[in-house]
C-alpha cells in the first residue's frame, strides 16, 4: 500500500476495498433523524495502517428515505490517541503516527444534521506484521506487572507488562517467534508460536517460584483507626467518635483456593450480608479488597464489613490492605475509610477516611495435643 502523501483518490480505492463498520447512534430528539436527514453513519476504511503511511477514511450516512450518501465532508473527524493516528477533521485523511490502537469518531456537524455519531478502532502496525494478545493467569487470578517479551524472530526485543487484568498487547511480530513470561517471584515461562495474523497467546499456568503458603485458619483481625483521622466534620459528615478509634477486634477465618483466600468474619454481631472480603498471595504480600469505594455527594463511601452495635447503628470499614506476612502475622495498612451507618438504611454518619489505618491478621494458637 502506498505510503505517499498523494491526494486521497488512490488511497479511497484501497480505503473503500475493505469495509468495516462502526455502529451508528442516533441521538437528539428525532430517533429517526430529521426528514431527509441521515439515521445512521458507518465509516469505511482499511484493516490496518502502517507507521507514516497516509489513508483516507469515508463516512457513509444512511439517510431517512431509504438512500446513502457520502458523508466524508460533512462530518467532523477525531482521532484518539493522536501519538498512534492522526486525521484531518473535514476530510477523513489519517496517517499512523506509531504502533498501537487508536479510536476514529466521525460525528455530523451543526445544524439540522446532528443526529450521528460512530466510532472504530483501528491498528497501527509495520507492513506484514501482526498484534499479539492474551492474559497471564495464576490459578485463574490475573498476573499484573508481568514483562511479555519477543526472545526471537520478527519484533525480537519487542517488550510490553500485563496491565490490572493481566492483560498485555503487543505490536509487530510476524512468523515463528518465541514470547517469554517474566515477574519476579514467579516462575519464567517461555513460548514458541507461529503469527501468521492478528491472534492470541495467553499464559494461563504463571506460578509462583516455590509455590503459595498456606494462610488457611482461625486467625483474630484487629482493626486501629489511623492517628490522623480528621477531627472536624467534613462535606456534611461527623467525625469518628472515639470509641470508634480504639482498636477492635474480631475473630476470622481464612479459606484458602491456591493464591485466592476468602476472609469471613464470624462474630455473632458482624451483620451476615457484609462478613467477608477477598485477598491474593503474591510473591512478598498479601493483597485484600474489603468493600469498595463509591463517591455519595461529596464523601466516599466503602460499604465493606458492618459490625451491628446498636439497634439503630453499625460501625464500617473497607478498603485495600498490602499485608506483609511475618510469621503468623499478616499486617498492613488499611488504605480507606472507619465510619458509623444508621440501620436498616446504611446512611452514613461520621467518618474517617485516611490512608493508615491499621489491619491485623493473627493467626489463633492451634490448641496443644495431650499424648
Amino acid at each position: 500500500m502506498s505510503r505517499s502523501k498523494d491526494l486521497p483518490q488512490r488511497a479511497l480505492v484501497v480505503a473503500t476495498a475493505a469495509v468495516v463498520a462502526g455502529l451508528a447512534v442516533n441521538c437528539g430528539s428525532h430517533p429517526t433523524g430529521p426528514t431527509g436527514g441521515p439515521v445512521g453513519l458507518t465509516i469505511i476504511g482499511p484493516p490496518d495502517i502502517a507507521p507514516g503511511q497516509v489513508v483516507a477514511f469515508v463516512a457513509r450516512a444512511a439517510m431517512s428515505d431509504g438512500t446513502t450518501e457520502d458523508y466524508t465532508r460533512k462530518v467532523t473527524w477525531t482521532a484518539s490517541p493522536p501519538t498512534v493516528l492522526t486525521i484531518t477533521s473535514d476530510t477523513g485523511l489519517a496517517t499512523g503516527q506509531s504502533v498501537g490502537e487508536a479510536a476514529i469518531r466521525a460525528s455530523t456537524q451543526s445544524g439540522s444534521n446532528r443526529c450521528c455519531t460512530t466510532q472504530i478502532t483501528k491498528t497501527v502496525l509495520p507492513p506484514n506484521t501482526y498484534r499479539l494478545t492474551g492474559n497471564a493467569r495464576e490459578s485463574g487470578l490475573p498476573v499484573q506487572g508481568a514483562a511479555i517479551s519477543v526472545l526471537s524472530g520478527v519484533g525480537a526485543g519487542l517488550s510490553t507488562t500485563t496491565d490490572n487484568g493481566g492483560a498485555y498487547r503487543l505490536y509487530g511480530v510476524a512468523g515463528d517467534i518465541q514470547i517469554t513470561f517474566r515477574k519476579a517471584g514467579y516462575d519464567d515461562i517461555v513460548k514458541s508460536f507461529t503469527a501468521i495474523q492478528n491472534d492470541v497467546l495467553d499464559f494461563p499456568e504463571a506460578h509462583q517460584t516455590g509455590g503459595t503458603p498456606s494462610l488457611a485458619g482461625a486467625y483474630t483481625l484487629t482493626l486501629t483507626a489511623d492517628p490522623a483521622c480528621a477531627k472536624v466534620a467534613q462535606a456534611g459528615i461527623g467525625v469518628l467518635p472515639d470509641e470508634f478509634r480504639l482498636p477492635r477486634t474480631y475473630a476470622a477465618t481464612i479459606t484458602q483456593d491456591g493464591p485466592s483466600l476468602t476472609v469471613t468474619l464470624t462474630d455473632p454481631q458482624i451483620v451476615k450480608t457484609k462478613n467477608q472480603f477477598t485477598g491474593r498471595i503474591d510473591p512478598d504480600a498479601v493483597e485484600f479488597s474489603i468493600g469498595g469505594a463509591s463517591n455519595y455527594y461529596g464523601y466516599l463511601y466503602y460499604g465493606g464489613i458492618a459490625e451491628q452495635v446498636s439497634a439503630t447503628q453499625a460501625f464500617e470499614f473497607g478498603g485495600s490492605v498490602r499485608a506483609l506476612r511475618s510469621g503468623t502475622t499478616l499486617a498492613g495498612a488499611l488504605n480507606g475509610a472507619l465510619e458509623t451507618v444508621t440501620l436498616p438504611g446504611y446512611s452514613t454518619t461520621t467518618q474517617c477516611v485516611a490512608p493508615n489505618n491499621q489491619l491485623t491478621l493473627t493467626r489463633a494458637a492451634q490448641p496443644s495435643r495431650r499424648r
